[in-house]
């Protein structure tokens, strides 16, 4: 099994599915019937096999809504109006999703009317992403077919993958609008806008014509909202600005080798303290998580003394339930590794009488420091974490690491998954039998600080980019997260 920690990304293409008016009433590999038939079965194994499938909805809400969803399903006539009732978003965990297969993803796509802007969503506001289009770039979209900006964005952070109740996932989400928004309305020919005019701010209206599937696409890739894309390429990227003294290292992962990690997080704190430099920013917003102590030893090239690294693991089973439709490295899983499976849990996890759970025991944290010293060249300077709804699991406990040490500010938007606790670790996924599906199900929780309880919300930044500088910014090509910081920086001097 392997140690990773998945961020939801991949949720399945089509969660997000409203008020179709689809003509197309089945695709070649994906009918109404088998799609409701494979969401009660993914139902039925995350009761089973999700290490807390009840911790933010009580079983017998749980499974009303779950029957709810399924006779909305039932009374659609077309796969398009289907999958908007799917119910996986119920569990509120950020690792657990279901994903279509290739075939059925093209076939999807190949079908729709596309809206024709990529944009930005940003703390209640839909933005246009794309320069050249019908609709300046940065211009605010008041409402779409007349429904508002609110409404659009409440029904993407209903599905959008997170923690108990965060909603900053569609961080991970808006890059995905266009094809997210136009299942709603995959037929249309044209959108019918309500926006502020960018000069006067006065509300206007117009009519856009919707793009064929090969231009919805284009139309996605010319997305401009400016981050360092050359920085979010590579796992680990430092670069260095002599003029502020200000070094930035941004860390896309925390799913590496220690000895890898530990290199790129040595040269670049080295560097930093060679030049002298009073102020660096690490940038977590793009960073799905991983193994958790690596975060710690990110944490120990700033830490001003030896820290405490405590989490532990707990799960409501140690058994592979459904194992018929378990895969494994794209195949059945096999009775052997099945075995495996569940040796290597009984092994590591101990019964709690007293709360039901299975907790890691002393073999599970085998080799995990919890008195954690400071690297030899810790960097001793002002630190600066940027975070969002893209900062998942073992991002967030480094941003959590940083705030409980009081060891610099983190910027940005709450973290899209939980500040006391997550799943974790371990994986499990299951091809659903009728569409080919794919649900991913985490085996165990991650709790950090000996956290005892969850209250479903991420880690708060210090400090968040106010709307009117995160317009501006964009507007002018910056990276607004970024900018603000530096304003802080340059201010601080």
């Amino acid at each position: 099994m392997n140690f990773i920690s998945k961020t939801g990304l991949t949720a399945m293409l089509a969660a997000y599915c409203l008020n179709s008016t689809a003509q197309v009433k089945e695709l070649p590999d994906l009918k109404k019937d088998d799609i409701i038939s494979d969401y009660r079965l993914a139902m039925d194994i995350l009761k089973k096999q999700h290490p807390n499938p009840f911790k933010f909805i009580d079983s017998a809400d749980f499974d009303r809504k779950v029957d709810s969803l399924i006779k909305l399903a039932e009374k659609q006539d077309n796969v398009f109006s289907v999958i908007q009732y799917s119910p996986i978003q119920l569990v509120r965990d950020v690792h657990t999703n279901l994903q279509f297969s290739a075939d059925n993803n093209r076939d999807m796509i190949s079908h729709l009317n596309f809206f024709p802007f990529p944009v930005v969503i940003e703390k209640g506001k839909i933005l246009v992403n794309i320069k050249g289009a019908e609709l300046p770039f940065g211009t605010e979209i008041l409402s779409i077919n007349k429904q508002s900006a609110k409404e659009i964005i409440e029904s993407l952070s209903s599905v959008a993958y997170s923690d108990g109740f965060i909603t900053t996932g569609t961080d991970r989400v808006f890059g995905n609008f266009q094809t997210t928004f136009s299942l709603r309305n995959n037929n249309a020919a044209s959108y019918d806008l309500e926006y502020a005019d960018p000069k006067s701010k006065t509300p206007k209206k117009i009519t856009v014509a919707s793009l064929k599937p090969g231009a919805g696409v284009h139309a996605s890739n010319q997305a401009v909202m400016p981050v360092n894309v050359l920085a979010r390429s590579y796992w680990i990227y430092g670069s260095y600005d002599d003029a502020n003294q200000t070094g930035t290292l941004t860390v896309n992962s925390f799913n590496l080798q220690e000895a890898y990690a530990y290199k790129e997080f040595s040269a670049f704190f080295k560097e930093v303290n060679k030049r002298g430099y009073k102020n660096v920013i690490i940038d977590i917003r793009n960073n799905g998580g991983g193994n958790p102590a690596i975060s710690a030893l990110l944490f120990s090239f700033m830490a001003p003394k030896a820290f405490q690294n405590v989490y532990n693991y707990r799960t409501k089973n140690i058994d592979v339930f459904y194992a018929e439709h378990a895969t494994t490295q794209g195949r059945k899983m096999s009775d052997e590794d099945i075995r495996n499976n569940k040796q290597f849990l009984y092994q590591r996890f101990d019964l709690d009488s007293a709360t039901g759970f299975y907790v890691g025991n002393a073999r599970l944290k085998e080799g995990q420091l919890e008195n954690f010293p400071p690297d030899k060249d810790a960097f001793k300077g002002n630190i600066y974490v940027l975070a969002g709804g893209g900062t998942v699991s073992a991002a967030t406990y480094f941003a959590s690491l940083v705030q409980k040490n009081k060891r610099g500010l983190v910027i940005g938007k709450e973290t899209g998954s939980g500040e006391h606790a997550t799943t974790a670790a371990w994986f499990l996924t299951y091809q659903l039998p009728k569409t080919k599906s794919v649900l991913t199900v985490p085996m165990s929780e991650l709790y950090f600080f000996n956290s005892q309880k969850d209250n479903g919300r991420g880690i708060m930044p210090d400090k968040e980019v106010p709307m009117d500088k995160f317009i501006s910014y964009m507007q002018q090509s910056q990276d607004p997260e970024v900018s603000f910081t530096m304003e802080l920086i340059k201010q601080s001097k």
